[in-house]
């Protein structure tokens, strides 16, 4: 199969079930991040009716009927956050669900939401690719170290406590050093109140005696937190996808992401397929990502696009999240612009028919052989985007990025690894002093 074999099965098995619907689109921003989905439903021949919406419209939100935006409306949502939002559509409002009504009458309009939608309908509606529970309890940072031991994926040493035990400082330091390596540890946040992804849940703590107060910035928002050694590698992810017939790993990508050692100030920049790890390297990662999908469909029966997250340290790559979701930074869209990606993790999830004679492996190659002839990066520091010319024989361009930090005036961050010394005990067969950071 080659690719434009690809993108006509898909697009045809695409166009089967969406050629003539309207979708109501159920967003957490409606801005130009929408455009490309808007695109793939029209070319499926579907258009979008509604955008119901947290915010909106935003810069460069493309034309797309008319819209509900919570931002806006008087019926009480007011200013949510992401999570809110989510907790929301569970139970809109009966004003929102008389304007849709009104929209369409027959309730024959599909919703699309955001790879976080956790609902099955939405006002009368279906949700198509809503997010299952079994999926989403995945994501939860203090759990998922059952699904890396059931793998036989390499994760940092850690514990999980309450978080008012850790404001009280209960028990807490013995264990915090027990766990702690030269760069501190880090804190990461339970789901049992909703999503705490990205900044809302992790924090970075050089010095392992603040735990007590920066744990105590989750109270009200998390009931436990997961304590782990701050390993010191680069920042990166790999993201596969479950189809009928096995899984497909695609080529690891770099998480550009900066850190202040002094402050423990984690600045997320973006992503590139420009990183090269070397074959060994990859290896381990892709074959740690392989053993999670196989685990993650064994268990909670997933199909469609996942990512495994991790750092890779001198001693091999360290998993520290799976995200059941379709995650960015494959670069696919970059390599093959006509492929609807989106709409396509969305059919496996929903195991529309036509989609099975795709088969896994080649997938794989196929996705791997694109994105490496075509690399993109999308990288900003804070507001500013970065040009970043990949450097080394590695290809990262995380340096390039703390350079242009330091031009922006934050000289304190500085990319990932920060050459600490080793923390992992090796076997005698594996000598530390062949395997240390430089």
């Amino acid at each position: 199969m080659n690719p434009t074999e690809l993108t006509e099965t898909v697009t045809r098995a695409l166009r089967r079930f969406w050629a003539g619907r309207r979708a109501v689109l159920l967003l957490d921003d409606f801005d130009h991040r929408t455009r490309s989905l808007v695109d793939e439903l029209r070319a499926c021949g579907a258009e979008v009716g509604a955008v119901v919406a947290r915010t909106g419209p935003g810069p460069g939100a493309p034309q797309a009927g008319p819209g509900w935006y919570c931002s806006a409306a008087g019926d009480g949502a007011g200013e949510l956050t992401r999570p809110e939002f989510e907790a929301w559509l569970r139970d809109p409002s009966a004003e929102v669900r008389a304007w849709l009504d009104a929209l369409d009458p027959a309730r024959a309009w599909v919703a699309l939401g955001t790879p976080r939608t956790g609902v099955a309908e939405f006002c009368g509606r279906p949700v198509h690719g809503w997010r299952r529970p079994e999926w989403a309890a995945v994501e939860d940072k203090t759990t998922i170290d059952r699904m890396w031991e059931a793998a036989g994926v390499a994760s940092p040493p850690h514990f999980v406590a309450p978080v008012d035990e850790l404001v009280r400082a209960a028990g807490g330091p013995a264990r915090v050093a027990e766990v702690a390596g030269p760069a501190g540890v880090v804190v990461a946040a339970d789901s049992t109140r909703g999503h705490v992804g990205d900044a809302l849940g992790l924090r970075w703590v050089p010095d392992p005696g603040r735990l007590p107060d920066v744990v105590g910035q989750f109270a009200g928002r998390a009931d436990r937190v997961r304590v782990a050694r701050f390993e010191d590698g680069v920042p990166c992810s790999v993201l596969g996808m479950a189809l009928a017939d096995g899984v497909a790993v695609f080529s690891p990508i770099e998480i550009v992401t900066l850190g202040d050692p002094d402050t423990g100030r984690l600045l997320f920049c973006g992503s590139s397929t420009f990183w090269r790890p070397g074959a060994a390297a990859e290896d381990d990662i892709r074959g740690a990502a392989r053993r999670a999908g196989a685990e993650l469909v064994r268990t909670t029966r997933y199909r469609g696009l996942f990512s495994v997250d991790g750092l890779l340290t001198p001693d091999g790559f360290t998993a520290t999240e799976l995200n059941p979701r379709h995650a960015s930074g494959l670069g696919l869209r970059a390599a093959l612009p006509g492929f609807p990606l989106y709409l396509y993790h969305r059919a496996a999830q929903e195991r529309l028919p036509g989609l099975d004679a795709i088969a896994a492996a080649e997938l794989e190659r196929l996705v791997r052989d694109l994105v490496a002839a075509a690399p993109s990066a999308s990288l900003a520091v804070g507001a500013t985007r970065v040009e970043a010319t990949p450097a080394g024989p590695d290809h990262r361009t995380g340096p390039a990025c703390a350079r242009a930090a330091a031009r922006l005036g934050e000289p304190g961050l500085r990319a990932f690894p920060l050459a600490l010394p080793s923390t992992r005990t090796l076997p005698p067969s594996e000598p530390n002093d062949e395997r240390c950071t430089a």
